[in-house]
């Protein structure tokens, strides 16, 4: 995500690679390759990729053989490029593909492992950061479940708006977010954007949404990089402060900042537009999916349990975005249902069994 990769001073790896979604041929992406993006793999030196548990085998391949063409160089790991993986293999899986120690490239290279044990966002509640671990394995003791059954609330209806609230599923990020805005009582305004599409039969997804409802007081986030240096990027959130005809006004950051309508082109990997939108970078926020959570850090989360989680660990990532226990509201219907989704929790085997290899 935009604002991770803002904290770290960097971008994502498929930007980077300049790879789009990573699923053409190695020969189609070093034809059609940027001299731009030549030039950044040529001076890499160290590549740091975080979040490595989200990465598939596949992608991890086809970097190291586009790295070695690059660099011409094929008997070492990216060409000669020192390649540090950091993250959780615990945490969510690749969206499509095998898990990334899969990769015979990772396995025949990636061999210089370190297990950190030391936690840092849960450091000052050291029960809180046991039961987490408890989760995360897939191993709930009694004594665990328990522990969670004050922070359990059949609705959040008196919890507090301004809390972030995680759902497993983009559709209950929908839902909620167009309820929240309709608790605004005052009038909004429709953005629409307009598109150019160059050629039809190339598929196009933009992240600037085709349209947007605003309200004053509505909770926003940003979708595209707008100013990287003043902290103003993608996942940059705020509250909408006045609207305007063409622009809307944002606290983000503590400023409040002007937001209006821009550009997003849409590349092929020869860098040539093949499509653009100008609209409003915005979306709303009240909520948004774990899945977009991983690796922030919360003051307060409103976690819905009310339906199941896709993937098991979607549970540890949901409940671990927090420094103390007290900070977690838990929405489910009845305390019995949480016992049961404690109890079938279950980590994946093949994690665990690379775990074991290193500890």
């Amino acid at each position: 995500m935009g604002k991770a990769a803002y904290l770290l001073n960097g971008m994502t790896i498929h930007n980077f690679a300049g790879i789009e979604t990573g699923v053409k041929a190695l020969d189609y992406y070093m034809k059609h390759m940027h001299p731009e993006v030549k030039k950044r793999w040529l001076e890499t030196d160290v590549l740091i990729i975080d979040e490595i548990s989200m990465l598939n085998a596949q992608t991890f391949n086809l970097l190291h053989f586009l790295a070695c063409k690059i660099k011409q160089c094929d008997d070492e790991l990216f060409g000669g490029i020192q390649d540090i993986a950091c993250g959780d293999l615990l945490q969510l899986p690749p969206v499509k593909g095998e898990f990334v120690f899969k990769s015979n490239i990772w396995q025949q290279y990636m061999i210089n492992v370190l297990i950190l044990t030391e936690c840092f966002r849960q450091k000052e509640d050291a029960q809180f950061f046991g039961a987490l671990n408890e989760i995360r394995f897939g191993q709930v003791s009694d004594q665990t479940i328990e522990y969670f059954m004050d922070r359990c609330f059949e609705k959040d209806e008196n919890i507090n708006i301004k809390y972030t609230r995680l759902f497993f599923k983009n559709i209950e990020v929908d839902t909620y977010n167009n309820n929240k805005l309709n608790d605004i009582k005052n009038e909004g305004r429709w953005f629409y954007a307009k598109n150019v599409i160059k050629n039809p039969k190339v598929q196009i997804t933009f992240q600037i949404p085709a349209a947007v409802y605003l309200k004053i007081n509505a909770i926003v986030m940003l979708v595209r990089n707008m100013n990287v240096e003043e902290g103003l990027c993608n996942g940059t959130m705020g509250v909408v402060t006045l609207i305007e005809n063409n622009a809307v006004w944002v606290i983000m950051n503590k400023k409040e900042v002007k937001i209006e309508c821009i550009k997003e082109e849409f590349l092929d990997c020869s860098h040539e537009v093949v499509g653009s939108r100008i609209g409003l970078p915005l979306k709303l926020a009240f909520s948004f999916t774990v899945h977009k959570a991983q690796g922030s850090t919360m003051n307060k989360a409103v976690i819905n349990f009310t339906s199941n989680a896709f993937n098991n660990s979607l549970y540890y990532v949901a409940l671990s975005r927090v420094c103390y226990k007290d900070d977690i509201f838990i929405i489910i219907n009845k305390k019995t249902e949480l016992r049961k989704i404690f109890k079938n929790l279950s980590a994946n085997s093949d994690v665990i069994e690379c775990y074991k290899k290193y500890m």
